[in-house]
């Protein structure tokens, strides 16, 4: 698994854990601060889970080059840290990424960034089809 796939494999789980806390308000993920009464068990299940997807995403960061990681997390803050480019356009801001960035990208001259919102993208493979 590559830098970037790995990205998105964090991304993925970072949303699950961010989803959990909006489904149960009543528990903080962060300080593992129960609420709510006569949940217990699910409350710890719950709580069990968001440690096991933490452990998960601090292993696959090991994966990843601190500096692409960075740029990730400083881009994270408005929304998206990666995306995946669909038929020639960003899926973070829709916007058509110009042809000349692609094969830029494909040839590893350049960092994989939108050049619309700067978010990493995961290029799909040319000439395969789903």
């Amino acid at each position: 698994m590559g830098p970037l796939s790995t990205l998105l494999k964090i991304q993925d789980l970072e949303l699950v854990l961010k989803e959990s806390s909006i489904v149960h308000p009543d528990i903080d993920l962060e300080t593992e601060d129960i609420q709510a009464e006569g949940e217990d068990t699910q409350a710890d299940d719950i709580l069990t889970q968001a440690e096991d997807i933490q452990a998960q995403i601090d292993e696959l960061k090991k994966n990843v080059p601190e500096r692409q990681f960075k740029q990730y997390d400083k881009v994270k803050k408005n929304g998206l840290g990666i995306a995946q480019e669909i038929q020639g356009r960003c899926k973070a801001c829709h916007m058509a990424i110009p042809i000349g960035t692609i094969t830029s990208i494909q040839a590893g001259k350049s960092e994989p960034l939108c050049p619309s919102c700067n978010v990493y993208i995961f290029l799909e493979s040319f000439g395969e089809d789903d």
